[in-house]
């Protein structure tokens, strides 16, 4: 079964970031830095697409790749061997020993080509093609570099080109806070996938986010749930980093 024929007619994995045309899909994830520690959350909702059919699942979307973790949120799948399953393609590039910039750059190539190659190879199926096309992926890179916490953000979308004959171009865009970052405002550094209603969460607790960063992360994603019911939902993983290694506050008993 090639990889088109596998996307059309198997459960493809769909986990949409906001995009202007459809931005009723999302998912929803959290990373947050201090000075000394990093936490991580995420809801559990993915929906697959069969046919003209949704089917909303509960799944990880943290994982742990070497020394570092990520998460991710787009257009990807979850089965193994896929062209895109993003925690196997950067597990493919990121080699042990790599500090986590240097991980997170080979990882941001092998992303954009696995997703270029996709929307190519979708050109068959004008649905898919249609969908691949202008969707997203956004993957957080977090950990301790230099014995202090990073965490960077990338994301990939399709340009719009003229010649579909071409391959098609990815755009990408990269921010984050490495180990010698600190905020101007003294506060924690804060990522997090696009929403209104996260926006306000934030605005509205200032304090929570200096005070509490558990607290505020775990309270951020149920405020974004409440909002978006159709595309988020719990249970919600929260991880914690620090100089003594990852923690996990809660977690799902299916995920490593």
């Amino acid at each position: 079964m090639n990889f088109l024929s596998a996307l059309s007619s198997f459960l493809f994995f769909l986990i949409l970031q906001i995009v202007p045309i459809r931005p009723s899909f999302a998912t929803t994830i959290v990373v947050l830095k201090t000075q000394s520690e990093i936490v991580a959350g995420a809801e559990s909702m993915g929906v697959y697409i069969t046919g003209d059919t949704r089917i909303s699942h509960s799944f990880c979307k943290i994982h742990q790749v070497h020394d570092f973790f990520i998460a991710s949120a787009g257009f990807y799948d979850t089965r193994a061997g896929q062209r895109l399953n993003i925690k196997e393609v950067v597990t493919r590039v990121a080699r042990k020993s790599d500090p986590l910039t240097v991980a997170m750059n080979r990882s941001s190539s092998a992303i954009a080509s696995a997703l270029s190659q996709a929307v190519s190879d979708a050109r068959e199926d004008d649905g898919l093609y249609n969908v691949l096309g202008r969707g997203s992926v956004v993957t957080f890179f977090f950990g301790f570099e230099d014995e202090k916490p990073a965490t960077y953000a990338h994301r990939f979308s399709v340009m719009t080109q003229r010649e579909p004959s071409k391959v098609p171009l990815i755009d990408s865009t990269h921010d984050g806070c490495g180990p010698q970052c600190v905020p101007a405002d003294g506060n924690p550094y804060l990522m997090h996938t696009r929403s209104q209603a996260m926006d306000d969460f934030r605005s509205k607790n200032r304090g929570l986010l200096r005070d509490d960063p558990v607290a505020f992360v775990r309270s951020m994603i149920f405020s974004d749930i409440a909002a978006n019911k159709d595309r988020s939902g719990p249970p919600v993983d929260i991880l914690r980093i620090d100089q003594n290694g990852p923690k996990w506050i809660e977690k799902k008993p299916n995920c490593l």
